[in-house]
């Protein structure tokens, strides 16, 4: 009976190890399979890590463009209030000269035709010596 029962323990051993060598096998296999997973899925990790980088980049680089922009659009909108008021004052003192020269030209005018009227409105006789002077400077 002993060598029955050792036989039997024999083959539950035999057959134990072969299933045992089978299950080894599996996890073996889906050991593998996970790890190629886990490189993948690294690999995966570190491209979206540099893509994100380059986003993160080209975002900078933008905002550093826009700031430049808005810098510049700053700058001409600036520069052309100036313009437009150095422009505006430019036309109102060519204005004002204009505007005074004719205001000076119609006194001048004014004072000539006095004068004048003056002169012809009294006869020569009447008038006084500095007077005669004066229409004879005319």
């Amino acid at each position: 009976m002993r060598l029955a029962t050792v036989a039997v323990f024999v083959t539950l051993l035999a057959g134990c190890n072969q299933q045992t060598a089978a299950d080894l096998a599996v996890c073996k296999s889906d050991l593998a399979k996970v790890q190629a997973d886990v490189t993948a899925a690294k690999s995966a990790q570190t491209a979206a890590e540099q893509k994100a980088s380059g986003l993160e980049q080209q975002v900078a680089a933008l905002n550093t463009q826009l700031t430049q922009t808005q810098t510049a659009a700053a700058d001409a909108a600036q520069a052309a209030v100036e313009k437009s008021a150095h422009a505006k004052s430019k036309a109102a003192a060519a204005h004002s000269k204009e505007v005074t020269a004719k205001a000076a030209e119609k006194a001048e005018v004014k004072a000539a035709a006095q004068n004048a009227d003056v002169r012809l409105n009294k006869p020569v006789q009447q008038m006084t010596q500095q007077e005669k002077k004066k229409a004879g400077a005319f």
